[in-house]
């Protein structure tokens, strides 16, 4: 299993870079006549591959995935996918679930909260109206780190931008919760400040 995730990470490596070279070699061979707004089909063409081809990963990956699972319930020790989560999202960098799977697999399954939120961040970067990308980098400062003024503003960002009601009430929830936490937090330092004060 590992050996065919390798050898399709690799393939998609060097049909990524061939598709890079033919969208180079399309844009430096359009004609001057043609304005910037307007590109040659084939440039055109190349995009749409690297979408398919997203796709097709995805695919690969979503039956990896389920492999995995059989011998393994905690999917998030499926540490091996996030290279191909990598690629996918440089084929396609709106493909906001490979987003979401590869930040909770670097959060539980490598124990590394803060590559999960670099690659969150690079997912709302390229998804800027993506609420689950949002939300998962507010539950992530919220409880994986104990940051809640950090991820108040994310959990904000979630709400405004996430339409489905049940989620909706989920956010609000949450966006409660963290707003609890960091009254509670300030009245834990407020009250150490005063003992501290207190002793001296």
């Amino acid at each position: 299993m590992k050996r065919s995730i390798v050898i399709t990470v690799i393939l998609s490596i060097l049909l990524f870079s061939g598709i890079c070279i033919i969208e180079n070699a399309a844009a430096k061979a359009r004609p001057s006549f043609m304005s910037d707004h307007s590109s040659s089909s084939i440039y055109a063409l190349a995009g749409e591959f690297r979408t398919v081809f997203a796709n097709l990963l995805w695919i690969k990956a979503d039956i990896y995935h389920h492999e995995f699972l059989l011998k393994n319930g905690d999917w998030s020790q499926n540490k091996e996918m996030t290279g191909l989560l990598q690629i996918i999202t440089m084929l396609d960098p709106h493909f906001e679930e490979a987003y979401e799977v590869g930040a909770y697999i670097y959060a539980y399954g490598y124990k590394d909260s803060k590559r999960a939120l670099d690659y969150l961040r690079k997912g709302i970067a390229a998804n800027p109206d993506a609420w689950e990308l949002y939300r998962i980098a507010a539950l992530l400062y919220a409880w994986h780190l104990r940051e809640p003024d950090k991820a108040l503003p994310y959990a904000i960002e979630a709400l405004k931008r996430c339409n489905d009601d049940f989620y909706r009430k989920t956010i609000m929830r949450m966006l409660k919760s963290i707003q609890r936490n960091m009254n509670e937090t300030k009245a834990d330092r407020s009250s150490q400040k005063n003992s501290n004060i207190n002793l001296q």
